[in-house]
């Protein structure tokens, strides 16, 4: 499979992604995944195709963003296919892949 569409959030969503839920202030991971990401996602799995999330850009990633919006979509279809239609790029910050990956295979249930 071959990249065919990348996702920048520093410059698509925000520079400073907040927390898990839309309530719990802006730029959450909830807005992220229903506003953004969810569309851009299906769209590679129906196409077939790889989605690159470039991470790059942005002063942070909280945890709750990332279980709000990883996470999340992941208990929803299973990580499998997340994993088989992202990939991610960080050149400032490798570390933020292996974060984002690690909920993937290990999502956080909303408490």
């Amino acid at each position: 499979m071959k990249i065919k569409d990348t996702l920048v959030i520093a410059t698509e969503f925000k520079d400073n992604p907040g927390a898990r839920d839309r309530e719990d202030g802006p730029h959450s991971g909830q807005q992220f995944l229903e506003d953004i990401f969810l569309d851009r996602f299906n769209k590679a799995v129906n196409e077939n195709y790889i989605l690159l999330v470039d991470l790059d850009g942005v002063w942070g990633y909280p945890s709750s963003f990332v279980s709000g919006s990883f996470g999340k979509l992941s208990m929803e279809v299973g990580s499998e296919i997340l994993l088989k239609h992202l990939r991610f790029k960080s050149d400032k910050n490798p570390l933020r892949i292996d974060k984002i990956i690690n909920e993937i295979k290990n999502p956080t249930p909303k408490k």
